[in-house]
């Protein structure tokens, strides 16, 4: 498997039953966070961990998009 392939299988089972949905904001932070696991991990272990920690990956999404939120409405402070 090569990571365009990861990518694909993990966003699909990130986007199955949940409320994350494709060119939305939150799903360009999951995909930053699914691209750093491939790169840390490998494409076949991000995606046995995406499988196993959909739930937790999800959430940092969130977090991260909450963040990027915060930094356009506020350039002056360092997150």
């Amino acid at each position: 498997m090569n990571r365009f392939q990861a990518m694909a299988q993990i966003m699909a089972v990130l986007c199955e039953n949940s409320r994350l949905q494709p060119g939305s904001p939150e799903y360009r932070a999951a995909r930053k966070i699914v691209s750093r696991k491939i790169d840390q991990l490998g494409p076949k272990v991000a995606l046995e961990q995406a499988i196993k920690w959909k739930g937790h990956i999800l959430d940092q999404a969130r977090i991260e998009d909450m963040i990027e939120d915060l930094k356009e409405k506020f350039p002056y402070l360092n997150f």
